[in-house]
């Protein structure tokens, strides 16, 4: 065998991602495929990187040990609408080696079905007592539901909550120190945050669905602005920000006066005036929209439902097929905004769905693999 020598660079544009540049001179095959399977999105949620990375030799993961989204948690009135919905509007199964039908009994009493879609899965929870805080929001909603919380896997919880409370983040109430445990929404931008051991269960392809979702491209929220939006992923949660997915390039100050002073700039659904920061998780992306107008859906979500910063925006499921999908979701009855190209004209659409079909969820299902732009090896 040669002898084994390979340096590490991070590359300038990669701030978000440990994406390296490898210098190699006369590297064994060994650790390169180590250095492959680490920075590989279908595993990142996996693994306890920190462990595989010291036995080689390898730099250890900075910050935070959270290790992708676990799951992102729905309230609904209907589990039968809502199993109807994700079943044949967009393809997915209820898991029921991990929640049997008619549902199992999950926090403040609801009743809970879950739902796989790659390496995460939707929960719904339907509430059963009036008093709890599910009930709430779904009041709320007048009955409609929709996003309630995100619960992020972490493979270090004593670690990682001491650093949150370090970094001046807040839990609600105390932390057992080894079960789940939720953010204060007042120090996470109002938003219900649960942080979970890492479990590593990956569902059979049994519940797996009719395979048109495969998994998570990114899961969007809106909020005042970016400034507050890093004062809580950057700095209390730790994640890294991915610098080349800014939204329209300059900063958040030149993106509004530029967009105040355009008439014509566009608007719709997918096209709102917003400065975007993106977070990667795992396999998926943490998609932070800023409006840089007053006068759109996004800036008027903002300003109705963020009073504390921030407020749940849509999700984005990757399918390999988006024209499939809509014909499903349509036959399904989930109400499509507006149209996409035909098949002859674009295979790279993107589509979105109102939330009055979709469990009170805006939905934008993506035809590219979630982290797909997370993931270059810069020369």
């Amino acid at each position: 065998m040669h002898n084994r020598d390979i340096s590490l660079v991070r590359s300038p544009q990669s701030y978000s991602r440990e994406l390296w540049v490898v210098k190699i001179r006369f590297v064994g095959m060994a650790k390169l495929r180590v250095l492959w399977f680490l920075d590989c999105s279908l595993f990142h949620s996996a693994l306890n990187k920190n462990i595989i990375r010291r036995k080689f030799g390898l730099p250890l993961e900075e910050i935070m040990a959270i290790t992708r989204v676990h799951h992102v948690g729905l309230v609904n009135g209907d589990l039968d609408h809502a199993r109807q919905v994700l079943v044949e509007g967009f393809g997915l199964a209820v898991d029921e080696h991990r929640s049997p039908l008619p549902g199992r009994t999950g926090y403040d009493g609801t009743t809970i079905l879950e739902f796989p879609i790659g390496e995460m899965y939707y929960e719904v929870a339907k509430p059963n007592d009036s008093t709890s805080d599910a009930a709430k929001f779904l009041e709320s909603t007048k009955g409609r539901g929709g996003m309630y919380y995100i619960s992020l896997a972490s493979s270090d919880m004593a670690g990682d909550i001491q650093g949150i409370l370090d970094r001046g983040g807040r839990l609600q109430g105390d932390w057992d120190g080894k079960g789940p445990v939720c953010l204060d929404p007042d120090t996470s931008l109002g938003l219900q945050i649960e942080i979970t051991p890492e479990d590593n269960y990956f569902p059979h392809p049994h519940y797996k669905g009719n395979g048109v979702c495969m998994g998570m491209a990114h899961i969007g929220i809106a909020a005042r602005n970016p400034h507050e939006s890093r004062s809580f992923w950057s700095t209390i949660l730790g994640l890294r920000e991915d610098l080349r997915e800014r939204s329209g390039g300059g900063d958040w100050e030149e993106r509004l006066e530029k967009d105040g002073s355009d008439p014509d700039r566009r608007r719709g659904a997918a096209d709102d005036p917003v400065y975007i920061l993106e977070y990667p998780i795992g396999g998926t992306v943490i998609e932070i929209s800023h409006p840089t107008t007053s006068d759109s859906g996004t800036a008027r979500l903002v300003a109705s439902r963020a009073a504390l910063g921030a407020v749940y925006h849509h999700t984005a499921p990757y399918t390999w097929n988006v024209h499939r999908f809509v014909d499903q979701a349509v036959a399904a009855g989930m109400e499509q905004i507006g149209s996409i190209p035909p098949r002859e004209v674009s295979t790279r659409a993107t589509g979105w769905f109102h939330p009055r079909g979709c469990l009170g969820m805006l939905l934008e299902p993506w035809n590219r693999p979630p982290g797909v732009e997370h993931y270059h090896v810069h020369k």
